[in-house]
């Protein structure tokens, strides 16, 4: 288009340097070129225009959210701003860049409290110092959009979403979960038509892995449908930094005089490359002797997987042992303690085998050691099913 306007300027541009006289032209000419001058210019502009455009635009006090297309590659930024009584109260710049053919959403939250019930939003979109399009919405705060329940818990974790709504009276709400990096929405879900006619609580669990260390910040919207009037938008948010996690689960742990079996469960979306730790502190000497062994398995949520030590210079005696899963940092994320006895015939009884009675090569000593790793792989084996 831009090569059509170029085209028709140097068409004009020539004639007029060819000397011919403007009042030798004929009307019609004129009239004819003018308007292809002023056709071609509208249509660059509204070209340019269309080419990058909201689509949708929401707001509340909370935060506020935009989604853009563009038939043509841009980058710019989308500059989010509150306003009261045409002042600008808060003001968010947010760089983008979107190619052809592409639909894009951000979110801002917004930091400053309400003074007042009402105030303005807009988003306008900007490719260099070029405004492409703007957008307003009104927004209200107080009393003006209270909702007709009560959000008695938002608990976003590693794992997933937990939301409890307590309503006043019955109504159907549609909630939509968002999980946000910055400002780009990495996950979205939708429960449509959820109706409060009592408590109702919402899980979701985040079906991807996420990043260990980064922070998510999570948005509840609740859109709550009304019979004679535009539906309401109540936002809730929460953030939550990202680790893994695992626990001990109490009922597979196995300790006896031959070693230990722990059972360890994935809590977290962040993988869990770990390891167990046992630690036998015995209470007549004081003596520690700490024995490590790494899970076969990467767990997350969900996930489990059993590992197992066999003792080795534990002599006969009590010990008090407690049992860590331990990450790649040395953190202790979940422990369980317990008591062992180790009675003295156990270790008689191997050291009075005849020796006329054992392969050579073959000590007593590495004979119970085998023994019990059988034991122990037996029972892992087991808790797996195998």
């Amino acid at each position: 288009m831009r090569e059509q306007l170029a085209y028709a300027i140097s068409v004009m541009s020539g004639k007029f340097k060819d000397r011919v006289p403007f009042k030798r032209l004929a009307m019609r000419e004129v009239i004819t070129r003018g308007l292809l001058l002023v056709f071609c210019t509208f249509a660059i502009v509204n070209t340019a225009a269309a080419s990058l455009q909201i689509t949708n635009f929401f707001s509340d006090f909370t935060s506020s959210e935009v989604t853009i297309n563009s038939s043509e590659y841009h980058q710019g930024k989308a500059v989010f701003e509150l306003m009261n009584e045409g002042n600008v109260v808060e003001s968010h710049a947010v760089p983008f860049k979107i190619n052809p053919g592409e639909q894009i959403s951000k979110v801002i939250l917004w930091q400053e409290k309400p003074q007042h019930d009402y105030y303005t939003a807009r988003v306008s979109l900007y490719n260099d110092t070029q405004l492409h399009d703007s957008k307003s919405f009104g927004v209200s705060y107080g009393t003006v959009a209270m909702p007709s329940f009560q959000v008695v818990d938002f608990s976003p974790s590693n794992k997933g979403v937990q939301l409890l709504l307590r309503p006043f009276n019955p109504s159907a709400v549609d909630i939509k979960i968002e999980l946000l990096d910055n400002n780009d929405i990495v996950y979205t879900k939708d429960n449509t038509d959820v109706s409060l006619t009592g408590n109702t609580e919402l899980k979701m669990d985040w079906p991807f892995l996420l990043t260990d260390n980064k922070k998510y910040t999570v948005l509840a919207k609740i859109l709550t449908h009304r019979l004679y009037a535009e539906p309401l938008i109540n936002t809730y948010i929460a953030s939550f930094a990202a680790s893994d996690d695992v626990e001990i689960l109490r009922d597979d742990v196995s300790v006896d005089e031959y070693g230990a079996s722990v059972t360890l469960r994935g809590k977290s979306q962040v993988p869990f490359d770990g390891f167990i730790d046992v630690i036998a502190r015995n209470r007549a000497t004081n003596e520690i002797k700490t024995f490590r062994q790494k899970m076969q398995d990467i767990l997350v949520s969900g996930k489990e997987d059993t590992a197992g030590v066999v003792w080795k210079g534990l002599q006969p005696g009590t010990y008090d042992v407690r049992i860590q899963a331990v990450n790649q940092e040395n953190t202790s994320l979940d422990k369980y303690e317990t008591a062992l006895r180790i009675p003295e015939d156990k270790v008689t009884a191997a050291a009075q085998t005849p020796a006329a009675k054992t392969t050579p090569g073959f000590t007593a000593a590495a004979f119970v050691l085998l023994i019990a790793v059988i034991l122990i792989a037996v029972r892992i084996r087991a808790r797996r099913g195998g």
